[in-house]
């Protein structure tokens, strides 16, 4: 019985981890400079249906852009989803490029004020991963505590505080401003192009078979969790009198 309630104490105590496999057919396009979105078979045709996986083509790295992006009006986008609780993110790609180049995040939300140092508040802010080498075996993975992104106002076309080369963790840029904790992710993206390294004709092309999205639930507060100690421990006292009867 003793294990059974510490047990019990453990499972409320750590955050619970949801996931969720998002189809790539379903995410929306966007893009400039030629590209192309080419649905084709993928790992998810059986959940998703036919042609899942979706290939975007960018002619030049230069002057071109393609991104997919799920949000909550996409199938499957999980629920309450926000900052502080995306847990991780893990695609799977294949990806090839004219130049060393590689494919991006991107994280979209709306900050209510202007702490960020945007010109107004509630202007569309997004993470941009900068970092290289985030493909590893074919999967194209989000660590909140690894992977490192700055801040871009996408309503004023401008990098926030120390610009493109100021970059942070998730969790690091949850610590510095508590405040976007629970801010909504409003999109998840993943985008190829903007590179700006080449100097001729330069193409890339990025198949996404999947994408899948792990959640956390907040850590209960103290308080709660005393009051969920102490009931659990008169419980125990009151089974143990039974038993003795």
């Amino acid at each position: 019985m003793f294990a059974f309630l510490a047990l019990a104490t453990a499972l409320a105590i750590a955050p619970a981890a949801l996931a969720g496999s998002l189809c790539p057919s379903a995410a929306s396009t966007s893009g400039y400079g030629g590209e192309t979105f080419t649905n084709v078979a993928g790992p998810m045709d059986g959940s998703c249906g036919g042609n899942s996986a979706v290939t975007l083509y960018i002619p030049n790295d230069t002057s071109g852009y393609a991104r997919l992006q799920w949000t909550p009006a996409n199938a499957g986008y999980p629920a309450g989803l926000t900052l502080g609780n995306l847990s991780g993110a893990n695609a799977s790609v294949a990806f090839s490029s004219d130049v060393a180049d590689e494919p991006f995040y991107m994280l979209s939300f709306y900050a209510p004020n202007v702490t960020l140092g945007q010109k107004d508040p509630g202007n569309q802010i997004l993470m941009l991963e900068l970092q290289p080498n985030n493909i590893s075996g074919g999967s194209m993975v989000v660590n909140p505590d690894s992977t490192l992104f700055n801040l871009y106002d996408n309503t004023a076309g401008i990098y926030l505080l120390g610009g493109q080369q100021d970059t942070n963790t998730l969790d690091e840029w949850l610590a510095l401003y508590p405040g976007l904790n629970t801010d909504d992710l409003a999109g998840l993206r993943i985008g190829i192009g903007m590179d700006g390294g080449c100097s001729g004709p330069c193409s890339e092309t990025l198949t996404i078979n999947s994408l899948d999205i792990s959640e956390s639930t907040p850590t209960p507060e103290p308080t709660s969790l005393l009051l969920f100690g102490t009931g659990l421990v008169s419980l125990a006292g009151i089974l143990r009198r039974k038993l003795r009867v």
